[in-house]
């Protein structure tokens, strides 16, 4: 009965409504003094008159300010998109204003008690306040005995992070004015906390918002830099945003970056905790640069990522791949602490001016995604996910730091304990690139959220409520079936390893590009009164930061850079030349002619059928005769090697097939009976060579249907020409052929095994045919 008198609706609607003597006579109980209240009764009258009066006069004053409640939901629903989200938040403002009119009439019924005389009421008061409060502790005591041992253990597990978040407010709240002063030169809060003009929309909605230029670094080498294009002079004044009045500030377009000399890395707006920890020399004082940091590649890719550029990197190894790791995970940890910090002080400051007694509901901090996660790292394999974590680690915990379910990421992640798979890779020599990519745990279906905090780095922690999120596109697109509002707030997109991604599968990744920045469909406990108005207006595609990094250039990376990226920061693509000496078709030890066909072809998309009809008129009726067997075909695709499987079934050649589907037991048996020569030809896949790295033997003929991926791949075939592999046959004969398929889009494949200034005279050259003679005496 307390609870029901305290929450009804008349309760806290306007101020000075009278004392609690009017509350007393609504509720029935005992009075302890019934004389004294009824002889004071009649005197009473006139202030019951005066208190109608008052309320009258109050309903009429409030009859405009609902006018103007209705009159603004009316302009926020013209509003079209997102308007699922301007819902949302209007009842989070209803309940705010309730929230307020309960404080407001606390307020007011405090000071009818000090001017009330009647202590009997008082005591009504009280007693129905007590009993109030009973049933809700009782309430809270009953909720409280339903938590589980699970949720149990994750409170204590995220006490830790809960200790970090009060330390940093109180330190926030001290260093606020300090940070505030740093935002015009932090190109965090010049990328983030400002909107896009009318200007920008058009020009990057247009079928060609960039203009390219070059630049050259000494460690990145040829850089192609694609930069907005200028905007047609227009002396009207800019369009208003979509939701929001127009800012004085908007976003700065990007510009050719300048590579900055003898500055300290903090003057990067690096956090002086990922400076310490970067730096593991003892005694320093956090003030050396970021050449002394930094190597020369992390130094100038460090200096692109920092300013929010995207970037693509297709030259990374297997000794360089820990660097370019490093620069990443640095980029990625001083983002999200920035955004922490700033979501930190914030708050500190609404706390402070609640104190203080200031309405909150005019202050407006904008400073939050629609969710909470603001990193997403693409990786292959979960050993990618080891060494990223590892990385994180190193640069965020200090000596004291801990990592939450970190036992449990070591038993899921860690490296898989098979004797079998030891002692074959004990018994054959394998390159020390696959050593690189397949050493661990190689499992292609994971994801994995982490929550950061000052001193803790916390795994397993949910989708919504994790900062980073480290996925391979196989488990990303398994949980994308069900829910994608993880993806709508993705700030910094990291791909690594994006060879390996193409050998997986690589419309899993294209797939991963289409469920980003969509619109979501629960809230998730968002406050969108602190959300960004550019995230709020659908522009958070042009805020977003794609870091591409590569072991070769792949045309599909190169579209993904190009057309899933609009980010008006702009964009850097590294593009060498390969010089002759770091060619791979130097590094065929064996006597060989080698033939390259030049095939015509008017588009990429028509190449696949041009080839084929190519190989099967011209080149495969060459291998009819008895003297062209044991031929192995190496085939890149899947679907083109289907297309020859079918194709040889139909003509009734004697082959063999083994591609990556082939079991075990078959394709030793495949194998045996190619180097007898009792199979003339063998189907040979890409990525069955990518997994495997089988050394084929009896090899005295080999068709590249297309020159491979990784120009390493074509030496290593090659090599196995070599008389050591060979039938005994055929062994000191020097017959042995080479033949490869190519047209004008595969040129960058053959710029990395002849060289790009030869690629460019084979592909413009008036012969179709061009001879290569490799090793001998």
């Amino acid at each position: 009965m307390g609870r029901g008198r305290r929450g009804g609706p008349k309760r806290g609607n306007y101020k000075n409504h009278g004392s609690r003597g009017n509350k007393s006579t609504r509720g029935g109980g005992n009075f302890k003094n019934k004389r004294k209240f009824n002889q004071d009764r009649d005197g009473k009258k006139d202030d019951t008159s005066e208190s109608k009066r008052q309320k009258l006069q109050q309903e009429k004053e409030a009859v405009p300010i609902i006018e103007e409640e209705s009159s603004s939901s009316e302009s926020e629903e013209e509003v079209k998109p997102y308007t699922q989200l301007l819902s949302m938040f209007k009842s989070s403002s209803r309940a705010q204003q309730v929230l307020t009119s309960d404080e407001e009439q606390s307020d007011d019924e405090e000071e009818a008690e000090d001017m009330n005389d009647q202590s009997n009421e008082d005591d009504i008061g009280s007693e129905e306040e007590d009993s109030a409060q009973d049933d809700e502790e009782v309430e809270e005591e009953e909720s409280g005995s339903s938590v589980g041992v699970a949720d149990a253990e994750e409170i204590d597990e995220e006490n830790s992070i809960h200790e970090d978040l009060e330390v940093e407010s109180e330190e926030e709240e001290h260093s606020g004015d300090e940070e505030e002063e740093t935002l015009s030169t932090d190109p965090f809060h010049l990328h983030f906390d400002r909107e896009i003009n009318e200007n920008l929309l058009e020009i990057l909605t247009s079928p060609k918002p960039y203009e390219t230029q070059e630049l050259k670094w000494k460690a990145l080498g040829r850089m192609v830099v694609h930069l907005l294009t200028k905007p047609e002079k227009n002396t009207s004044q800019p369009k208003p945003t979509l939701l929001g009045e127009t800012i004085e500030s908007y976003v700065i377009p990007g510009s050719l970056p300048v590579l900055k000399t003898g500055i300290p890395l903090s003057e990067y707006g690096v956090k002086l905790q990922l400076c310490s920890n970067l730096d593991t020399r003892p005694l320093s004082d956090n003030k050396q640069t970021a050449e002394e940091l930094l190597s020369p590649l992390q130094h100038e890719l460090f200096t692109l990522a920092n300013e929010y550029r995207d970037v693509y990197y297709p030259e990374m190894n297997h000794l360089n791949n820990d660097e370019i790791r490093t620069v990443y995970c640095l980029h990625t940890l001083n983002h999200v602490m920035k955004s922490r910090d700033k979501v930190l002080l914030h708050n500190a400051k609404l706390k402070k001016a609640k104190e203080n007694g200031v309405a909150t509901d005019e202050i407006e901090y904008r400073d939050q995604g629609l969710v909470r996660p603001r990193v997403l790292i693409i990786a292959p394999l979960r050993n990618s996910a080891v060494k990223i974590v590892e990385k994180l680690a190193t640069l965020l915990l200090p000596a004291k730091g801990q990592i939450i379910n970190k036992d449990r990421f070591c038993k899921e992640f860690g490296e898989e304990k098979d004797g079998e798979g030891k002692a074959e890779t004990k018994k054959s020599y394998k390159p020390e690139d696959f050593e690189a990519v397949f050493t661990g745990n190689t499992d292609d279906s994971f994801r994995i959220g982490i929550s950061v905090a000052k001193r803790t780095l916390k795994l397993y922690a949910g989708f919504y409520k994790a900062d980073i999120l480290i996925a391979s596109p196989l488990g990303a697109r398994t949980l994308l079936a069900e829910d994608f509002d993880f993806l709508c707030s993705i700030e910094v997109l990291v791909i690594d390893q994006t060879d390996v991604l193409y050998m997986q599968n690589w419309d899993h990744v294209l797939h991963i590009f289409q469920h980003l920045h969509l619109q979501p469909r629960e809230q998730h406990d968002t406050d969108l009164g602190r959300v960004r108005l550019w995230a709020l207006n659908g522009y958070s595609a042009h805020y977003r930061q794609n870091l591409i990094f590569s072991s070769v250039a792949l045309p599909e990376a190169a579209a993904l850079f190009s057309r899933r990226g609009t980010n008006f920061a702009g964009k850097v693509r590294i593009e060498n030349a390969v010089t002759a000496s770091s060619t791979t078709v130097c590094r065929v030890l064996v006597q060989l002619p080698q033939a390259f066909h030049r095939f015509p072809t008017p588009t990429a998309a028509q190449s696949a059928d041009d080839r084929y009809h190519f190989f099967t008129k011209k080149i495969l009726p060459q291998y009819r005769d008895q003297i062209m067997s044991n031929t192995l075909i190496y085939i890149p695709s899947y679907y083109d090697y289907v297309r020859l499987r079918n194709h040889l079934h139909k003509e009734d050649y004697n082959f063999g097939q083994a591609c990556e589907y082939t079991p075990d037991g078959k394709l030793a048996q495949v194998r045996n009976r190619f180097f007898l020569g009792k199979k003339r030809l063998l189907l040979y896949t890409e990525r069955l060579h990518f997994y495997r790295r089988l050394t084929m033997k009896g090899i005295h003929h080999i068709i590249f249907y297309q020159l491979p991926t990784y120009p390493n791949f074509y030496p290593e075939l090659c090599n196995l020409l070599q008389d050591a592999f060979q039938n005994p046959k055929y062994r000191g004969d020097g017959s042995q052929t080479c033949t490869v398929l190519y047209s004008t889009f595969d040129a960058p494949r053959l710029a990395g095994i002849v060289g790009s200034q030869r690629a460019a005279e084979m592909l413009t050259s008036d012969r179709p045919v061009h001879l290569f003679v490799s090793g001998g005496s």
